[in-house]
């Protein structure tokens, strides 16, 4: 049996509030694998909206914001598709936030849940992705 999913966590020496903020607009501008994105459909704010991402290897791929919330702070937003194609027919990730009470920084958990069909490849390749993207979170709120 296969993994499909990766879930990767770290702490950030930030406030929630600081840290939603570079979340929230599901563009993504604090990871340094994406070059560029854009929104091609509804706003920031709204469920439902599609987005394509350009990464830094030349890839691209397009996602639809599925799931936002203020009170809970997360942001899930599901794969619709990718130039050049890639070997699994969906994932959906999901970055979620929670407050540590006793020194104010925020807990991060970065989750993918591929289709079962995603090799063992693409799931390894998926967990340094959040590694990177969660490193890079931190260095973008340590800036503030």
């Amino acid at each position: 049996m296969s993994v499909t999913r990766v879930i990767e966590s770290r702490v950030i020496d930030a406030p929630i509030d600081l840290v939603w903020k570079q979340v929230r607009s599901a563009e993504l501008s604090f990871w340094s694998a994406i070059k560029s994105a854009k929104v091609e459909q509804g706003s920031s704010s709204e469920v439902g909206s599609l987005r394509t991402f350009a990464f830094k290897d030349g890839s691209v791929q397009q996602v639809k914001v599925v799931e936002l919330s203020d009170l809970g702070h997360f942001l899930s937003f599901d794969f619709i598709q990718s130039e050049p194609a890639v070997g699994y027919m969906s994932a959906l990730h999901t970055i979620h936030l929670r407050k540590v009470t006793n020194n104010n920084t925020t807990f991060v958990e970065w989750s993918a849940e591929f289709s079962s069909d995603a090799k063992l490849d693409v799931i390894e390749d998926s967990k340094f992705k959040r590694l990177e993207g969660l490193e890079d979170l931190a260095k973008a709120c340590a800036k503030k």
